[in-house]
């Protein structure tokens, strides 16, 4: 099982983002970390040269009473390295050194695999498996778990004993001449119970201290690896909830400029039109028409740099601040779709919740609902806003009824389709939806529906900002008259 500070992804940040991440402490164990697998070919190495330094050992020993061949003195091969035994220690060497080089992997398989070659005669090599089945036990808890460490212990003790127990009740199991398994001392020779107890227990003691200290730097390099990886964690999600909030104040920033433009390109144009033809017969008519689409104009551009400054220069004591238009502002929206030609009728009905951004959203709703009365229905049509205000929800209906006999009919080319999405996401916002369709009877009707936030409505209504209603009675009231200009009867 591989370490999971080594597998897991860093976050390098985003650029320019003036962020230093944490990094592991210390130079030496951050090379150590990054560079594990020269590591453990470096103990491998190490360990084979052990190895072969612990065969050296054992023919310097075994050359204490050489035997003369020919004038040359050659000393005596220990019994493992006689044929064919000599295979049996060079794939002991193999599996130990296999062992080593996969601990970070199989760390708990390896030290049973070492556990199990440190049976039977070894010599010298004694020494290089014992320090490897060290390694293994330390590498368990820090690779692994603390529970795989503990059990890793059991493993290490229980080897250990029931290899003291096996040369206590047989005898060490050494090799002779070749091919032949022999016993050093007989059984009646064993030592004092007690001795091979001290003897169990003192390594005992030694592997447990290994361990010990296994846990405690295992413990601390998951600990900062989590550190860590919670620190890269946050920077990556803060660095996403901040594309995701400037996508959404795109988003935001486009609707408005919409919603903005939309509205008053279209009442621009439909009061050009209107003054254009009735510029001969009418010319105090026409020139009126030019200044309320000046005016209009002006409105919009005023709007624009309002929004458009409050982004660009937040901390500027020149940018005006005003509240969003809401509910009380419809008769004023009203009344500048009536200059532009059509013939709306506002109903509003319930009290406000208290929800300005909802308010936003209503205002927003019947001004698209407007927009597109003007543009595809043209001046002169008939159309009916209701704003129907409950205690769980708010439903905004606008319908017209189709163009005008004889009237001049809609505007082209000003439709961009995004008018709709736009208030679908508004509308989303707010857990509601939104229709929009042809009724029976001719005509268009867009209505939406958008549930009031617990919060509004536990809120008190005298408490709540900006909650009066708009002045309209229970009962339809038309805002109105039919406009002057441009005439609807006359021929576009």
């Amino acid at each position: 099982m591989n370490d999971r500070s080594e597998s897991l992804p860093r976050y390098s940040g985003a650029e320019g983002s003036g962020v230093r991440l944490p990094r592991p402490p210390g130079m030496l164990r951050r090379w150590v970390t990054n560079h594990g697998r020269a590591v453990d070919i470096t103990i491998v190495v190490v360990y084979l040269f052990g190895c072969a330094l612990a065969v050296l050992l054992d023919l310097i020993a075994g050359s204490a009473d050489p035997e003369p061949l020919t004038g040359i003195f050659l000393p005596a091969l220990p019994g493992y390295l006689t044929w064919p035994w000599i295979l049996v220690a060079l794939f002991r060497a193999a599996a130990v050194a296999t062992a080593l080089l996969f601990r970070r992997r199989f760390p708990l398989i390896g030290l049973a695999i070492v556990a199990v070659m440190l049976f039977g005669e070894q010599g010298a090599q004694t020494l290089p498996n014992s320090v490897a089945i060290w390694f293994m036990l330390y590498a368990v808890p820090v690779y692994r778990s603390v529970a795989a460490g503990w059990v890793g212990f059991g493993i290490a003790v229980g080897a250990y004993a029931l290899q003291v127990f096996i040369n206590e009740m047989w005898g060490p199991f050494t090799v002779g001449s070749p091919g032949a398994i022999v016993t050093a001392e007989a059984p009646g020779e064993s030592r004092d119970l007690f001795v091979i107890i001290v003897g169990i227990f003192m390594t005992a003691l030694f592997y447990l201290a290994i361990l010990l200290v296994a846990i405690n730097l295992g413990n601390r390099r998951r600990y900062l690896s989590a550190i860590i990886d919670r620190a890269h964690q946050l920077a990556r999600e803060r660095d996403q909830l901040a594309q995701l909030a400037v996508a959404e104040e795109r988003s935001r920033i486009a609707r408005e400029m919409h919603d903005i433009v939309a509205h008053s390109v279209s009442v621009m144009i439909a009061l050009s039109e209107g003054a254009a033809r009735v510029a001969e017969k009418a010319p105090d008519a026409a020139a009126d028409a030019m200044v309320r689409s000046a005016e209009t104009g002006r409105t919009a551009l005023a709007e624009m740099r309002r929004l458009l400054g409050a982004l660009t220069e937040p901390a500027a004591s020149e940018v005006e601040y005003v509240p969003q238009p809401g509910v009380d502002e419809l008769p004023e929206l009203i009344r500048g779709f009536t200059d532009a030609g059509i013939q709306p009728r506002l109903t509003v009905l319930g009290s406000a919740a208290g929800d300005r951004g909802q308010d936003l959203a209503v205002y927003r709703i019947v001004q698209e609902g407007l927009t597109n009365v003007l543009r595809y229905a043209g001046p002169g049509a008939r159309v009916d806003v209701t704003v129907d205000r409950s205690a769980d929800r708010t439903d905004v209906t606008v319908r017209d009824f189709g163009v005008v006999p004889g009237g001049p009919g809609p505007l082209s080319g000003v439709g961009s389709g995004r008018g709709l999405r736009g208030l679908e996401e508004r509308v989303r916002v707010f857990g509601g939806h939104i229709e929009s369709g042809p009724v029976p009877g001719g005509g268009w009707q867009l209505r939406a529906i958008l549930p009031v936030s617990a919060d509004a409505r536990e809120r008190p209504r005298d408490a709540s900002p900006g909650s009066e209603a708009v002045a309209a009675p229970p009962a339809p009231t038309p805002t109105a008259p039919e406009p002057p200009v441009p005439n609807p009867e006359e021929p576009s």
